[in-house]
């Protein structure tokens, strides 16, 4: 109990002990659908969350990739205060090299992957998760959890005594702070490919909604090369679903009516996130790609956003942007002695 006093009268007030928290595992595909309705809201309620952690994204990727990654059922840990969601892992194990690994849903597509908890309690979650997966040690031997944000709670959370850990930076992640300006030379190339397309016929630029989305995507497909069917109605349900929650920022750049360039990405609160785009060869000489980023990223501080997020990795031509640099990193953990991988 807590002493205070109120015109130097002492007074006792009792401080409410936090809520425990439950854990709860999900290990079937239905279960995971089930948790839908309360994933999004825990999602809303995390503001560092990104697209990559939505149930928008991360149900349709096991729907279509699941399998592939590991044969075995989902690993999903939730956490509850008072019944309610307040923490969700989404994890897997998978067999690699003789090794029991868990890792988060998602590898490969994602360009960030974390676990949701809510902010109230973090880092006290992850220690959670960490305390449950202690206790269920004889079921993995070793977590591999790649993509982390510099803030994830995933990264900075002490592991229990006795584990063994290592974390390294990974790729870089370029990011533009909003409201944006073309540097000298930026604005020079867009302005000369501008009055070079004006010149072929008319252009125009088009936002996905519900009577176009299809087609929008099928000249995605076509202009990045996507001919794998599985990716193709991957991103096609997550389109829909983001679509629903007013989250995806789909453009075309159309020369005489042709689409030449599209941009595909998704708005996370204040971030806006470009993740894929393609380009028409015949016209990479005119910077249509160049046009249609800085149509991103007008479009992105109109809405509010204040971060452009680029996808990861170091392409030299996103530097025109006046980026700044943020890392991935990878986290090992090992309950035991060092697991060689």
């Amino acid at each position: 109990m807590a002493l205070s006093s109120d015109l130097g009268t002492p007074r006792l007030q009792r401080v409410r002990a936090p809520a425990p928290l439950e854990v709860e595992e999900v290990v079937s595909p239905r279960g995971l659908e089930q948790l839908r309705g309360e994933w999004r809201w825990l999602w809303a309620r995390c503001p560092g969350a990104t697209t990559f952690q939505r149930p928008e994204w991360l149900l349709p990727w096991y729907r279509h990739f699941g399998q592939g990654f590991s044969p075995r059922p989902p690993w999903v840990v939730t956490l509850r205060s008072e019944g309610r969601l307040v923490g969700l892992a989404p994890l897997a194990v998978r067999e690699e090299q003789g090794a029991r690994v868990v890792r988060l849903l998602g590898e490969g597509l994602s360009d960030s992957l974390d676990v949701l908890m809510d902010p109230s309690l973090a880092p006290r979650g992850v220690r959670t998760l960490f305390d449950w997966l202690a206790r269920n040690d004889d079921r993995w031997d070793l977590c591999v959890f790649e993509q982390l944000r510099e803030d994830s709670p995933l990264l900075g959370t002490p592991v229990p005594a006795g584990w063994g850990e290592h974390s390294e930076a990974r790729e870089a992640c370029p990011q533009t702070v909003l409201p944006w300006a073309a540097g000298r030379r930026l604005a020079a190339i867009l302005s000369q490919a501008r009055r070079r397309l004006e010149q072929l016929g008319p252009v125009r630029i088009e936002e996905a909604n519900e009577g176009n989305l299809d087609t929008m995507m099928d000249s995605l497909f076509r202009l990045r090369g996507v001919e794998d069917a599985t990716l193709q109605a991957f991103h096609r349900e997550v389109a829909r679903g983001l679509l629903a929650a007013r989250a995806l920022r789909l453009y075309a750049l159309h020369v005489n009516e042709r689409p030449v360039s599209v941009f595909h990405g998704f708005q996370d609160g204040a971030h806006v996130r470009y993740h894929l785009g393609g380009v028409a060869p015949d016209f990479e000489r005119y910077h249509v790609g160049n046009l249609l980023i800085a149509h991103a990223l007008e479009e992105a501080a109109r809405s509010g956003a204040t971060v452009f997020d680029f996808p990861r990795g170091p392409e030299p031509s996103r530097y025109l942007w006046g980026v700044k640099e943020t890392r991935n990193h990878r986290r090992s953990v090992w309950h035991g002695p060092e697991t060689k991988m």
